[in-house]
């Protein structure tokens, strides 16, 4: 069968296995023949739509999502009014993502039982509420992440508490493939209730056997505990490997963001760990390299990623930022209030790069705070420099701002090159006169060079004219990414932080993106040697005609961020002026295969299966 090229694909086109250029299912499987194409095979390359204004509309009140966020008129007082964690998954398994959203626990804490809503994508701009009707509304958890747990064809869920609550513990739910959910008896969590302080979790196969397994990230801004590894039994249940397979000391942090990427290359995920609080452990963060059989060591130091030399961007004293902490080392610098986290490929050299969102006050007469990171970009140096990274943040033209919360690595406009985003608390604004130091919600587009302009109050996403109390889009909790009509470029969501008598959250449709060429890729696992959500495939785009080969990079991740914002599932790859390229997917079990740019419908999605 083959199916029509369509501009923009409005659903993924599925035809028979093999269909090649018409676009949908492919089958997976290893691929010997590594031909780039044929030889004389040319193209026309696309002119880029270049960055306008504004590229995103605010479409929050039309697309149905801000109903039930707040509570109006209260019968009782709620610490904090809102939804703001959220995430998106594809809950009823139709192909398109829903949206879930999350209050917060100082509200369970004063009596006011956590909530979450569920939104369902209509597919065409829309979402409507399934809250009651999934059975995860009244859920006393603080956080959910998605994954099939089972390996059944569904997104299962992972209900995480973080704040301990008598008789409650971390859960985990199954879909019926309807959206329905139903909690799974596990003696592993079960057995934690009333202590559990999980404010981060992601999935992963990180043994290799095919099941998804869990790693914990414990404690949160209020509580320093130890993190946990969990081996998933295949059915919805765990098995907690922490004391044997957590390898060394297992330092108890408040761990505030977590995100798993195969930084080394070598084929299996290591998990970024980000912890606050400079008074615990110095705020050094973990690097928890996995050995290839699900054993990890944390070698955080040795990457250069535990803290930075430098202290506070802001301070003359510090050179702003450029003089190292005098008399320490990499043991001893103090580190950072750590937030959200990422990694994607950002300079496009074919190894994962990390953003690091922290709160980083710029107080001289203060030792810690003189010398606490700020938030960084770290550039992986690759196998030639041991895959340390380096800290680029200033090179870049990354602006500095004292609260930075939820980080993302995205690219906004379809032109391959990877564009960060961040929201921002606004209690610490008044101290400053210039935007970037406002609690705005912070995008950056990377130019040709590498360097990053500042486009937040362009985008259409800031609105600087707003005179209410907290203007859009100051003073974000979570955000998220993900293609919600399938036009090709990713649609964003941010949590709207409640600062008195309630606050909705925002939905921006993107503009631009889909003017560009791009390529949507969705991976399916068999199930048996491949997680069925292939969480842990790499994906490479290169373009080996050209001198040095282009590599743009995209892993599978089951979430990222603080408190698990989680973006799409679907790959997306902005192909710019790109026309001849070939595609690499590398499964979690290693296998291979490859395609040429001649064999598949751009501007589509396509699903591969293993």
């Amino acid at each position: 069968m083959r199916a029509s090229v369509w501009k923009y694909a409005i659903f993924s086109i599925v035809c028979a296995a093999g269909c090649g250029p018409s676009g949908g299912m492919m089958p997976g499987g290893d691929d010997p023949d590594p031909a780039l194409g044929p030889s004389d095979y040319q193209c026309t390359a696309p002119a880029v739509v270049p960055l306008p204004g504004a590229f995103f509309t605010d479409i929050s009140a039309a697309s149905g999502i801000q109903a039930g966020n707040f509570v109006v008129d209260p019968p009782k007082a709620i610490p904090i009014n809102d939804h703001s964690r959220l995430g998106f998954a594809d809950l009823d398994g139709d192909g398109w993502d829903d949206l879930v959203m999350h209050s917060l626990f100082p509200n369970a804490q004063a009596g006011v039982p956590f909530e979450h809503l569920v939104f369902l994508n209509n597919h065409d701009g829309t979402f409507r509420d399934f809250s009651d009707e999934s059975g995860l509304r009244a859920v006393q958890a603080g956080f959910f992440v998605f994954a099939d747990v089972d390996n059944d064809g569904d997104e299962d869920c992972f209900a995480g508490l973080d704040v301990p609550l008598p008789g409650l513990g971390n859960a985990i739910y199954l879909n019926d493939g309807a959206g329905h959910f139903t909690r799974k008896a596990d003696p592993t969590f079960d057995g934690a209730a009333g202590n559990t302080t999980t404010g981060n979790a992601v999935f992963a196969d990180f043994n290799g056997d095919g099941k998804l397994d869990l790693f914990l990230g414990n404690g949160q801004t209020s509580y320093a505990s130890t993190n946990q590894l969990l081996y998933g039994n295949g059915d919805g249940t765990f098995t907690d490997v922490t004391d044997t397979m957590l390898r060394g000391e297992v330092p108890a942090q408040p761990t505030n963001g977590l995100v798993a990427c195969d930084y080394d290359g070598d084929g299996d995920l290591d998990v970024f760990v980000s912890t606050y609080g400079v008074s615990t452990e110095l705020g050094h963060k973990q690097l928890w390299e996995n050995d290839g059989h699900g054993g990890f060591d944390d070698v955080a130091d040795a990457r250069g990623f535990s803290a930075q030399a430098g202290g506070n961007y802001w301070l003359a004293s510090t050179s702003h930022g450029l003089d190292p902490e005098p008399g320490a080392d990499i043991t001893s610098y103090v580190g950072a209030n750590g937030f959200g986290i990422d990694c994607q490929d950002v300079d496009n050299d074919g190894v994962p790069d990390v953003y690091l969102a922290t709160i980083s006050h710029p107080v001289d007469s203060d030792y810690s705070r003189k010398w606490s990171d700020p938030s960084q970009l770290l550039l992986n140096g690759g196998a030639t420099a041991g895959f340390a990274f380096k800290n680029v943040f200033l090179d870049r033209k990354l602006p500095f701002n004292e609260g930075d919360i939820d980080a993302a690595m995205v690219d906004l406009d379809n032109d391959g090159r990877i564009d960060l985003s961040v929201t921002r608390d606004n209690k610490y604004e008044s101290g400053y006169t210039m935007a970037e130091q406002k609690a705005w919600l912070g995008i950056y587009h990377q130019l040709a060079d590498g360097t990053f302009e500042s486009v937040g109050l362009s985008s259409g996403v800031d609105d600087a004219t707003d005179t209410s109390a907290i203007p859009r889009m100051k003073a974000g909790q979570n955000h998220a990414y993900a293609d919600i009509d399938h036009d090709g470029d990713l649609d964003l969501v941010v949590g709207g932080r409640d600062h008195g008598g309630g606050r909705a959250n925002f939905l921006f449709r993107n503009e631009l993106g889909s003017q560009n060429g791009w390529l949507a890729i969705r991976l399916v696992g068999d199930g048996v040697t491949v997680n069925r959500d292939a969480i842990g495939a790499r994906v490479t785009l290169t373009t080996p005609k050209t001198d040095p080969a282009f590599k743009m990079t995209r892993e599978l991740k089951s979430s990222r961020g603080t408190y698990d914002s989680t973006d799409t599932r679907v790959l997306h790859f902005g192909l710019g002026a790109l026309c001849d390229f070939v595609v690499e997917i590398r499964w979690p079990d290693g296998k291979t295969e490859r395609h040429h740019s001649s064999e598949l419908s751009l501007n589509h999605y396509i699903t591969f299966k293993r």
